[in-house]
């Protein structure tokens, strides 16, 4: 069995390294304490653990926060520049264990992309709990919240990339190029099954509803942050001081996400669901030419 060598393997995790870096600064919407979507710069480095396994993976991920932290670093406790950047990141590199699976690029990017938000909702735990002084639960809730609005939209758009026969054919030449044969035909072969029609849809659906649903908590989270933000700035101590006003708030933006907008997440899954089904429709014939 061919293998592929030291040199070969540090290219493309530097190549890697440089795509993700140059996508991930041009973000397509930044949020104000950190974290921003991205035109698909998670990908690369999801796609270094697919191409070189795991370990390679996730010493791509580590380099890539590494690099993000010391060109432009943004974090207000400690632990947070280690759980934000190296942490986060590297997470992207447990890719690699699924790559030998059925669809192993899409579970992969899954895993990889829900393990970057452990790392970050954990950094926002540590913050609002200790920093902003609000009590351990509001900063569990908080936290998932600011750091789904982010990063669900950016996943849920990329998933739907990857799986597109055209762009995952693309996928598989650069795989064959840069993996050893008998890991691409591994790789390609167990990536080959074709989905149902119902499966496309309810995919579909499912993701069209948390992209939906991350926009409206972001349009909630936006009003609510900035509140809290500005009370902490000025000193007050959140849940102590200004109890009434925070449920006011919460009262008040939730009555406004709870209607049109609850309707219109339910549209958006069925026409993402729509259109995911007709886009899979040919997956199989484009995924079989295995050369």
């Amino acid at each position: 069995m061919q293998s592929m060598t030291g040199s070969k393997k540090l290219t493309v995790a530097a190549m890697c390294i440089a795509m993700a870096f140059m996508l991930n600064q041009v973000p397509l919407f930044r949020m104000p304490q950190g974290g921003s979507v991205t035109p698909a710069s998670m990908l690369f480095i999801v796609l270094a653990g697919y191409w070189l396994g795991p370990i390679f993976g996730i010493i791509t991920g580590v380099s890539m926060g590494l690099l993000n932290a010391a060109t432009g670093a943004y974090f207000m406790h400690p632990v947070s520049l280690l759980l934000d950047y190296p942490l986060a990141f590297g997470m992207l590199g447990i890719a690699g264990f699924f790559r030998k699976t059925n669809y192993g690029l899409q579970v992969g990017y899954v895993a990889g992309v829900l393990g970057r938000l452990l790392m970050v909702f954990i950094s926002g735990v540590v913050f609002w709990s200790d920093i902003a002084n609000v009590g351990l639960a509001s900063a569990a809730s908080f936290s998932i919240i600011y750091n789904m609005t982010y990063i669900v939209p950016e996943m849920v758009v990329t998933l739907v990339i990857i799986s597109l026969p055209s762009l995952r054919h693309a996928i598989d030449i650069v795989t064959k190029g840069v993996v050893p044969y008998d890991d691409y035909i591994a790789i390609t072969r167990r990536n080959k099954a074709s989905i149902s029609a119902r499966a496309r849809l309810v995919t579909g659906a499912v993701m069209g509803a948390l992209g939906g649903l991350a926009f409206v908590l972001a349009a909630y989270i936006s009003r609510l942050e900035h509140f809290t933000v500005m009370q902490y700035v000025m000193g007050v101590e959140l849940i102590a001081n200004a109890p009434s006003r925070i449920v006011r708030m919460i009262e008040r933006n939730t009555g406004q996400i709870a209607g049109l907008q609850i309707v219109g997440v339910l549209f958006l899954a069925l026409g993402v669901g729509l259109i995911f089904s007709v886009l899979l429709g040919g997956v199989g014939s484009v995924e079989d030419r295995v050369d």
